[in-house]
This record gives C-alpha cells, sequence and structure tokens, in this order.
C-alpha cells in the first residue's frame, strides 16, 4: 500500500466500490481496504460465481456485476485482507497479511455497512443457531444451507427473513414454522408509507413474489411470538416460544434469527463522531449531511452505516460521496459535481423515501430484550442478563458503569455483539430512554491488534 494518497475508503461494499468509482473518475488518488480477499461486501462478494444466480435476483444480479466491472476498470488500487484498527489525524495505522503499516491521507471514507441487530436468547450459543445473514453467507461461499435438508425454524423481524425463506423452500428443506417477533402496532404505523413503495415497482414485485412464494408452500407464520428460547443438548433439538400467554414447542435441528440490520458505529463512536438515536429502527448512527460529510474533518462516512437503506440505496450513496469528497479536496468545481452527481443523488434519494415503509414496517420490538435472568448476554465474558439487572439494582445505571461491575463488553469483540442488548437491559430496568442510557462507548484500536504490531507503529 502506498504511504500517501488523496482518499482512503475502508470497505469494499455497494458504498466502498460506488465511491471509489465516483472520486476516481473526478481525478483523485484512490485507496480502498477491505478485511477479505474479495470485492462486494455481503451482499456482492462472490458475484461472478454461478451459485450466486440463485441468491440474488435478476434485477440485484445486474446492479452487483456492474458495479463491480466498473470497480475493476476504474484503476483504483484494491487491497484485500487488510484491517484499517486506528487513526489518528490524518495517519491511518492497518494491517495486511504481509505488513503493518502507517498511512497518510487527505480524506478517509468509512464505508463499512451494517450488521445484524445482535439479540440475546436462552440457547443462542448452541449449534444449530444461526442469524439470517450467517445462514446466506455460508450458501454463498459453500453453495449450501446449514441445515441437512432437517426441519428449520425461522425467526424474528426483517426482510432478511423472506429471501432466506425463499432460498430454503427452493431448496427442499422443510420450514416448521416462521415466528414473527414484530409489533402489530408497528405495522399499522407503516400504512402510513405503503404508497412510497409504488415508486420502485421492481423491488414492490420482488417483495411480493417473495411472499407469494412463501404462502404456496404453506410456511406456517405465527405471530405475536414472544421469549423464544432453544433447547438442546450438544446442538438444537426444540424451539420454545410464547404465544397468547401460552407455551409452545417446535422441533428443529436449526434455528435462524433475524432482527433487522444496524450501522456499524464502533469506528465513528471511537473517532468521537457525533452520533444520533433512531427512535423506530432503534439504533444509533452517525450525523451526516446526506452527503457522507461527518462532524469530523476529513472523516466520512456512507452506505448503511450511515443510516440503513439497503445495497443498491448504499451504491448511490457511494458515488454521491465520493463527487462530495472530490468538491471539498478543490479538485472538481461545485457546479461540475452537481451536474455530474444529480442522477445519482435523485436515485439515492427515491430509494431512500422507499425504504421508509420498510424502517417501519420492520420496527423491532423492544421485548426481544427481555430475556430470562439465566440467558448469556455477553458471550466473551459469559455474562448473564441477570448479573447485569443485579448491576442496575446496585446502582449501575449506564453501560460504562455496568461493563465495570460486570465485565459485559470487555471481551475480544469489544461489545459488538452485547452492547446493544446491555443498553436495553438497562433502559428497561431503569425506565430511561435510550438517548439517556447511551452507548458502550467504543476506544481505539478499532480491531484487536497484536501488541507488537500496535509498538512498531508507535515506536
Amino acid at each position: 500500500m502506498a504511504d500517501n494518497m488523496d482518499l482512503l475508503i475502508v470497505g469494499a461494499g455497494p458504498a466502498g466500490l460506488g465511491a471509489a468509482i465516483s472520486a476516481q473518475a473526478c481525478g483523485l488518488d484512490v485507496a480502498v481496504a477491505d478485511e477479505y480477499a474479495a470485492i462486494g461486501g455481503q451482499i456482492f462478494r462472490n458475484i461472478h460465481l454461478p451459485c450466486i444466480e440463485h441468491v440474488l435476483d435478476k434485477r440485484t444480479l445486474e446492479i452487483g456485476r456492474t458495479l463491480v466491472e466498473n470497480f475493476e476498470k476504474s484503476g483504483v488500487r484494491f487491497h484485500p485482507n487488510t484491517t484499517v484498527w486506528g487513526m489518528e489525524g490524518s495517519e491511518i495505522f492497518c494491517k495486511s497479511l504481509t505488513e503493518v503499516k502507517k498511512i497518510s491521507a487527505s480524506k478517509v471514507l468509512f464505508a463499512t455497512g451494517g450488521y445484524e441487530r445482535p439479540v440475546p436468547f436462552k440457547g443462542w450459543t448452541l449449534p444449530g443457531v444461526y442469524t439470517a445473514g450467517a445462514a446466506e453467507m455460508l450458501f454463498r461461499s459453500a453453495g449450501e444451507l446449514p441445515t441437512r435438508k432437517s426441519p428449520v425454524v425461522l425467526c424474528g423481524n426483517g426482510p432478511l427473513l423472506m429471501a432466506l425463506a425463499v432460498h430454503l423452500i427452493e431448496h427442499g428443506v422443510p420450514i416448521s414454522a416462521w415466528l414473527d417477533t414484530g409489533k402489530f402496532s408497528s405495522k399499522l404505523s407503516a400504512l402510513a408509507y405503503l404508497g412510497r413503495i409504488f415508486h420502485d415497482m421492481p423491488y414492490f414485485k420482488h417483495g411480493m413474489r417473495l411472499a407469494l412464494e412463501i404462502l404456496k408452500a404453506n410456511v406456517p407464520i405465527i405471530t405475536g411470538v414472544t421469549n423464544i428460547e432453544a433447547h438442546g443438548g450438544e446442538f438444537v433439538e426444540k424451539v420454545v416460544f410464547t404465544k397468547n400467554g401460552k407455551t409452545h414447542e417446535l422441533a428443529a435441528s436449526t434455528l435462524i434469527r433475524h432482527e433487522g440490520v444496524i450501522p456499524r458505529i464502533q469506528i465513528p463512536d471511537s473517532l468521537g463522531m457525533d452520533l444520533a438515536w433512531d427512535t423506530v429502527q432503534r439504533y444509533w448512527y452517525p450525523k451526516t449531511d446526506g452527503f457522507g460529510r461527518t462532524s469530523l474533518n476529513n472523516v466520512y462516512i456512507t452506505g448503511d452505516n450511515s443510516f440503513v437503506h439497503g445495497g443498491e440505496a448504499a451504491i448511490w450513496k457511494g458515488y454521491v460521496c465520493g463527487y462530495a469528497i472530490a468538491e471539498d479536496l478543490g479538485i472538481v468545481p461545485d457546479s461540475e459535481v452537481k451536474e455530474k452527481s444529480q442522477e445519482y443523488v435523485r436515485k439515492m434519494e427515491l430509494l431512500c423515501r422507499v425504504r421508509e415503509y420498510l424502517r417501519h414496517v420492520f420496527a423491532p420490538n423492544p421485548e426481544i430484550f427481555n430475556v430470562s435472568d439465566d440467558t448469556i448476554v455477553c458471550r466473551c465474558e459469559c455474562v448473564t442478563a441477570g448479573e447485569v439487572r443485579q448491576a442496575v439494582k446496585e446502582g449501575f445505571t449506564n453501560p460504562r458503569e455496568v461493563k465495570i461491575a460486570t465485565r459485559a463488553g470487555m471481551g475480544t469483540c469489544q461489545g459488538r455483539s452485547c452492547g446493544v442488548a446491555l443498553a436495553e437491559i438497562i433502559a428497561q430496568e431503569t425506565g430511561n430512554k435510550m438517548e439517556q442510557v447511551g452507548i458502550l462507548k467504543n476506544r481505539q484500536p478499532f480491531e484487536p491488534v497484536f501488541l507488537a504490531d500496535y509498538c512498531a507503529l508507535h515506536a
């Protein structure tokens, strides 16, 4: 990797690739770093492989392949298997398979995307329990789903479950039930935004096709579900849940849960970036001006990393952000930037409006965090929900204090898996709003790093 550049983009997903293409087209010296070996992010990785044709719809496949091809033609330098783990001023610290390096960039764009909302529940550490994203990733990389043709239970609340259910159906995997944890009130409030989805008819038709496939397969959909638990010895054997105050059981060897996608805020938070709380989707996100500019000079955020609108919207967000960075560097005049970016701005704004319906209809139910005391919340340090609640009773009323009292969030993942649940449980116990509770603060390094590597760059 070069020592100096105009723009370093961290993340080679839809947003990062879009930004790289537009910034390079404006004459910037651009490099993209990603901790994975291939470009495309979670949605477009391995998009040239035949098995992906069975995962993505035709429209998404075409958009993704066009994006990847345009990036490969752009001449932007791509650095695979590269982890960016720290930043001080204009200096960025990273590690690849062959070197540990300190580089300098005039502008840095973080396009690290979103990740599935981690929700603890009894038995979530058992083999056979997957997130929807993990199940999809296995299918994309190995061409197989982790079910061995055995009964599967889907549960949660989010659009990824629809696509996953259809993939299971198409591959002959029996689905015992779909346990819906969403709130009926959220679905009612979403009706106010229903008209917006018709502005993107291909997307609407794709959603309808998925829904019809699920209906034709007679998948039992059980709504109003709470208290989901996975039971078994060495692996999942049954799923237990509550509906209308009654306990029910389903035999299953695989449980796949999805409770929506949230932005990755660990890096923005550790850099001291201004954050805001979304009351509908119940997540924190970095404040931006809509073009990727943040409260920090020379640091930008785009794609689902800034606010979750999905993969296609992330592409256009990236393109727009790339042009904004070129403008801020003085490479391209404002009038030219507006002319070049207006098509992408229009596409971005359209998709963001359309996704407003999904934002409301799949609003998470806070009760999903109302788990039993013996449920492990922090998997790294084996801290239970009961220990968290006891800490709150003893006067520890924010994530930082509970972390000190219980060690929750002190493990290798640094709270990525438990931070959300920790704050939600504290909010339930104290009766405070999430804005008052705050978040489990993140600190550098962004990722775990060997002490020898750290010292090599700070000697």
